[in-house]
């Protein structure tokens, strides 16, 4: 039996909505995605031909990619790469998948980065914990004069990182395997960027899927969610030059305590920048 575009979407939504409990219009959003890769056709080409019958091979195939998502596989992993900014990025399960909200501070970064060029003619940006290099390799490419290294300690991460950065061929751009900045010079960066794992082991705050499929040393951290925070922040007054960045992604009601360490490591100018929900995402501070 054959089945046309408009079936297929039709069920395999219901069926998404059904095994998932997922608000219908996502589930769409991922048939239509499933579709157009096996299709290798655009979201027009789904409506204007919706009438259009499915080979048996592209069926099997996109009940393939569909057996993988209703067993709760990111729909990210199953294609194997996320859009972040401006451009795709490789994933797979050794590595975090890039958030929307984390997009939110690379405008940010370049705003500052271009007031600290303007007076320096030279900017050292260190990503710590980058994973894909989502966050660093979209600097890169934004700013081609700056210098870039994506630091990461996770060697499962690293096939998927040389990938990312292979994919773009930036000359600006390098990887370096460190934990965290133990392996940079002090007074090297200007600024240091990180989104490092900050969910509390000891509370269950976290999607059972997110939780099963993506890699938990890229989620949790001990002391509250704080361990590698402090980390990051202890370390980064070596390294970062004076007056240089820190910028660091935080959890869920971290702010207050985030700060609180900062100051502790006479950190100053410290601000707060919300996500999309209104939460503070991220804390920024000036080494003095």
């Amino acid at each position: 039996m054959s089945f046309t575009i408009k079936q297929v979407l039709k069920e395999s939504t219901e069926t998404l909505s059904n095994k998932l409990v997922c608000p219908k219009n996502i589930c769409r959003m991922d048939s239509e995605h499933f579709l157009m890769h096996v299709l290798k056709v655009n979201r027009s080409f789904l409506y204007m031909s919706e009438n259009s019958k499915l080979s048996t091979e592209n069926l099997n195939q996109y009940n393939l990619l569909l057996k993988q998502r209703l067993l709760g596989r990111p729909f990210a992993q199953i294609l194997g790469s996320q859009q972040f900014y401006k451009s795709d990025f490789f994933v797979d399960e050794n590595v975090l998948i890039p958030r929307s909200e984390t997009e939110i501070i690379i405008p940010e970064i370049i705003k500052s980065g271009d007031y600290i060029y303007n007076e320096r003619e030279s900017l050292t940006l260190i990503d710590a914990g980058t994973g894909t290099g989502c966050i660093g390799i979209s600097l890169a490419l934004e700013r081609n004069k700056w210098n870039i290294l994506l630091l990461e300690k996770e060697l499962k991460s690293l096939h998927i990182l040389n990938s990312n950065l292979e994919r773009f061929q930036l000359s600006n751009c390098y990887i370096i395997f460190s934990d965290w900045l133990s392996s940079i010079s002090n007074d090297f960066a200007d600024i240091i960027v990180s989104n490092p794992p900050y969910i509390d082991k000891s509370k269950d705050v976290i999607d059972e899927y997110v939780k099963k499929f993506e890699p938990s040393s890229a989620l949790y951290a001990d002391g509250d969610g704080l361990s590698e925070i402090k980390k990051i922040i202890k370390n980064s007054k070596r390294v970062l030059k004076k007056e240089g960045l820190l910028f660091l992604e935080i959890g869920y009601k971290q702010s207050e305590n985030v700060i609180s360490i900062l100051r502790k490591n006479y950190y100053k100018d410290i601000k707060t920048i919300l996500d999309y929900n209104g939460i503070k995402r991220f804390v920024v501070a000036r080494h003095t």
